[in-house]
């Protein structure tokens, strides 16, 4: 039996976000709402200062703020301007209220602002 697989190559919307870092060493979050329902096809993830032990997660939360599923486990901020781009390759579904958290822990005690941009399909 083959199982039915949700695939394709590009998004039909694009949104950016933009994460501010202070200097102090910590956890900073963005939450990125849906405002509607869709699949999210990937999410790029640009760091503009390096920070040596710095690392990312990112969470999928349903509207009541309770884990569906963990996306990105401590990625570690390999340099300035590096991007990290994560393909879902079934496609993330989304309802609408429901959001992508992204969290920025900051081990090295340097700001810095980390930019993303969520792939999507409506």
């Amino acid at each position: 039996m083959a199982l039915p697989k949700r695939v394709k190559v590009g998004g039909s919307y694009y949104k950016g976000y933009k994460l501010a870092v202070a200097a102090g060493v910590g956890d900073y979050v963005l939450d990125m709402t849906i405002s509607v329902g869709g699949a999210l096809n990937g999410i790029t993830i640009i760091p503009d200062a390096y920070g040596a032990g710095d690392y990312m997660t990112l969470e999928h939360l349903a509207a009541d703020n309770t884990l569906v599923k963990t996306l990105v486990n401590t990625v570690y901020n390999v340099g300035a301007n590096a991007a990290w781009q994560f393909d879902f390759s079934a496609l993330e579904l989304m309802g609408p209220g429901e959001k992508l958290r992204l969290t920025y822990t900051n081990a090295a005690g340097i700001a810095l602002n980390v930019y993303t941009t969520i792939e999507r399909i409506q």
